[in-house]
């Protein structure tokens, strides 16, 4: 069989949209298993174009901040064409758009930084704060998604805050 490459789109609870990224030899079979796990967790699965507009794909890189020039590097980005350059405790994120991604990542990778990760992803236009116990119930539908099988990606518009981060890795 084939396979091929879909982007299937729902809400969580909540009012989380939500991106997910398959690749499959069966369309009926994960439509089913995403649909069964959305509808128990309270969430649905909804009609193509109606979450996609709240997500933007972008160019995304991470590296780990330690001992890196990071006003050197903000410098190149931002040269290269990135939108944003974040400067956190653990690492350095730059996001910049689709067309940038290759300029973006030859001028990093010929001034000698090493992306931890660089990827195309679907950025929330817009993102949703909840409670730290619906954060997590949300995040742990994401985690369900994540380990069927044919699921790739799954992007949401759920900010994730360090206490919801904190309840998960307790839970």
């Amino acid at each position: 069989a084939a396979f091929e490459q879909v982007t299937y789109e729902g809400y969580a609870p909540h009012g989380v949209a939500m991106m997910i990224e398959v690749i499959t030899d069966n369309r009926n079979r994960i439509v089913a298993e995403i649909r069964h796990l959305l509808s128990r967790a309270g969430g649905s699965m909804s009609e193509a174009g109606s979450v996609a507009w709240q997500f933007k794909r972008g160019a995304y890189f991470a590296l780990p901040s330690a001992g890196v020039d990071s006003d050197r590097l903000f410098e190149l980005a931002v040269e290269a064409g990135a939108d944003d350059v974040s400067i956190g405790e653990d690492a350095i994120e730059i996001t910049a758009p689709v067309e940038a991604f290759k300029a973006v990542s030859d001028r990093l990778g010929k001034a000698g930084f090493k992306p931890a990760e660089a990827e195309l992803r679907m950025n929330p236009s817009t993102t949703v704060e909840l409670p730290a116990d619906q954060a997590l119930q949300v995040m742990r539908i994401v985690e369900s998604l994540e380990e069927l099988d044919d699921v790739q990606r799954v992007y949401s518009t759920l900010q994730v805050t360090d206490e919801a981060v904190a309840l998960l890795e307790t839970a």
